[in-house]
């Protein structure tokens, strides 16, 4: 709740009778953006956006963040969270917060320019076994990607190829590993929530937040437009050295013939 609203939390110390500076138990942590200039984060809670269609998986991977056994986890519809704290190596704790974004709301979402600006990391979680559930899945990753460029709030992309207990489809298998290579992304990861231990998958999440500059997916479109700016970017450069040399030259100029009407 404090990730999502901090207002209504210190509205809510307050109410409870919290004696100290409620701002005080607050960490006001730098812009993402900043993060991924610096190529490192300060922060010790992250959060994630779910993407996938429907019964992918994607509601099985956020009851699992809460320790609900696979028995008594039911297909849900919506928008959902799961918030949960994830050991790391060497004893840190970080605090994952799972946002389940519905395959019919993407694109009211993708809308707003702000969408990514509060995403650490984001998740795309299709059926390896279903053709149909990785095509929609390679959609939402490019239409997230395309967003991301467009807007300046690219993010660390992770795929999860779910269900891997079941035979994988082919073309899924083939067809994912081109687009992740073609994007510059990790690999797909396998996960059945069956036959492995779910905390593996979190803590290569938290991994991929904690490196903000990596990760993010680079369509065609949005690897023309930096090769164009970076084009630009050198003309500048070359025109000023150029208007440079030319001032530098002149003044020279100047000075010479300055000289020389004086000797005559």
């Amino acid at each position: 709740m404090t990730a999502l609203d901090p207002h209504r939390s210190l509205a809510n110390l307050v109410y409870i009778g919290y004696g100290g500076d409620p701002a005080s138990v607050l960490r006001i942590t730098r812009r993402r953006s900043v993060d991924r200039k610096k190529q490192r984060t300060e922060r010790n809670v992250f959060q994630c956006f779910v993407f996938g269609p429907r019964s992918a998986g994607k509601s099985s991977l956020l009851n699992s963040l809460l320790g609900r056994p696979l028995s008594k986890i039911n297909s849900a519809t919506g928008e959902h969270y799961a918030a949960n704290v994830v050991d790391q190596h060497g004893g840190c704790k970080r605090t994952l917060l799972l946002r389940e974004i519905p395959e019919d709301g993407v694109k009211k979402f993708l809308s707003n320019r702000e969408f990514l600006a509060a995403c650490d990391v984001a998740v795309f979680v299709y059926d390896s076994s279903d053709e149909k559930s990785w095509k929609s899945t390679k959609e939402l990753l490019l239409d997230v990607a395309r967003h991301g460029e467009e807007s300046g709030y690219g993010v660390p992309c992770l795929l999860i190829s779910a269900k891997d207990d079941l035979d994988p489809h082919p073309v899924a298998i083939r067809d994912s590993l081109k687009v992740s290579q073609k994007l510059g992304i990790e690999a797909p990861i396998p996960l059945s929530m069956k036959l492995s231990n779910p905390h593996n998958i979190f803590g290569r999440i938290i991994s991929a937040a904690e490196h903000p500059h990596l990760g993010i997916p680079e369509t065609e479109t949005g690897r023309k437009r930096k090769q164009y700016q970076q084009l630009v970017n050198r003309s500048l450069i070359y025109v000023s050295i150029g208007a440079a040399v030319t001032v530098v030259g002149l003044a020279g100029y100047r000075a010479y013939a300055a000289n020389r009407s004086t000797s005559n």
